[in-house]
């Protein structure tokens, strides 16, 4: 007899006062959790649940595990898409979790012979609920099937005073407030004397929340950040955050380097500079007590040479340059970038400088082409994984390229 299947079956109903969900999310354990029952291929279930700043669910553990396949099924689904992406066969560590907590170290519950991502297979993952495979994984061509999905949001604190409540943050939009608008000094008082601060951003996930809180809007709106600079191009952010660990800067702002401000599209989600006088909406943001202090390990870029020619794996963000960038005597080399992010989100690929004698072309993760850049631009990928492949001409005269990949 299985001592351990009285307790699991419990597992999902326990419920813990100080720990808070979204609605229309069930604690799990020590997850919010949401199932959509409409199959669905992984693409589209990436979309639903980045929409609100979550993620498909991820595992880290048997218990979690065991309880995941027991919510599922008892919610009538039979399989389930799991926020976890696969680079390499039979590689477990080359598998990384949907909310950029890293790579699979201690537990994984692959079915004998997965991760296969070579032909037939993929590197998206799901989990069958039922039968003999229940609780087993098994990696697909992300777009093969369609399945239902089980979507993961940060574990919060309860906070009956909080409308916006998301990672145990409290966020207060300046139309909640006296003043709809104001500038970066006005807006922080505004913001301390509601216990709070300007807003900080920690994270694409954050990113993505904080859009949504926008969303509806007739247009876009640029939201004041929490943020100044305080030499040329180095930033700070007000609430004593480290700004090093994440940055979403559109690579193509061209604002004059002495405007000390930035604001962040609702649209986009990107982050331009502005002009710290003016009037604009903000976001205020408050830590609230007994924070679950949900981690993310931010993926680092690849430490080959400046160029990053013949990279194979290349992790968002990064930068990659023509082989001898900026240089007056360019050599004749063929280079390309194999680039990927993590499964919930695609590769925007900001071209910032190209003068290039030969095309720049960049494919999908199959090899066919998707665009063939010749001048300073931006290119989505239709995927988590895009390869980017130019030939040096040996040309003088040309400088090259440079392009910045981020999470999109």
């Amino acid at each position: 007899m299985n001592l351990l299947l009285p307790i699991i079956l419990i597992l999902p109903v326990i419920v813990n006062s100080q720990l808070s969900c979204p609605p229309n999310y069930t604690l799990v354990i020590d997850k919010c959790l949401m199932i959509i029952k409409t199959p669905l291929t992984h693409s589209q279930a990436e979309t639903d649940c980045t929409y609100n700043g979550g993620t498909l669910v991820n595992i880290d553990s048997a218990i979690i595990n065991r309880a995941v396949t027991q919510f599922a099924s008892n919610a009538g689904i039979n399989k389930t898409w799991i926020g976890l992406f696969c680079f390499e066969n039979r590689n477990t560590s080359m598998c990384y979790y949907d909310d950029a907590s890293g790579t699979l170290l201690d537990y994984n519950s692959f079915a004998s012979g997965y991760p296969m991502v070579d032909g037939i297979y993929g590197g998206c993952v799901y989990m069958p609920t039922t039968g003999s495979l229940a609780g087993k994984w098994v990696s697909v061509k992300c777009e093969a099937e369609s399945i239902p999905a089980i979507c993961q949001m940060p574990v919060t604190s309860y906070d009956p005073t909080c409308v916006h409540n998301f990672n145990g943050y409290c966020y207060t939009l300046s139309s909640q407030l006296s003043n709809l608008s104001a500038n970066f000094a006005d807006a922080r008082k505004i913001c301390q004397d509601n216990n709070s601060d300007l807003v900080s951003i920690h994270s694409k996930r954050e990113v993505d929340y904080i859009k949504s809180l926008y969303r509806g809007t007739i247009e876009p709106v640029d939201i004041l950040l929490g943020a100044q600079q305080i030499l040329p191009n180095i930033y700070t952010w007000v609430d004593g955050y480290p700004w090093e660990k994440f940055d979403y800067r559109d690579p193509m702002d061209r604002g004059a380097q002495d405007i000390d401000c930035l604001t962040m599209n609702s649209v986009t989600g990107l982050w331009t500079r502005a002009v710290c006088d003016r009037p604009l909406l903000f976001v205020c943001k408050r830590y609230i007590t007994g924070n679950p202090s949900q981690t993310e390990v931010a993926p680092t870029e690849n430490p080959s040479d400046f160029s990053n020619c013949n990279t194979t794996f290349l992790m968002t963000p990064g930068t990659i340059t023509s082989y001898g960038y900026l240089s007056t005597s360019p050599l004749e080399v063929n280079c390309t970038w194999r680039i990927v992010t993590l499964g919930p989100y695609r590769v925007r690929l900001f071209f910032t400088d190209v003068d290039t004698y030969n095309t720049i072309y960049v494919y999908n993760e199959y090899g066919i082409q998707i665009e063939a850049v010749r001048y300073s631009r931006s290119v989505i990928s239709r995927s988590n994984i895009v390869t980017v492949s130019w030939q040096g001409s040996g040309k003088s005269g040309y400088r090259g390229f440079r392009a910045v990949a981020l999470t999109y």
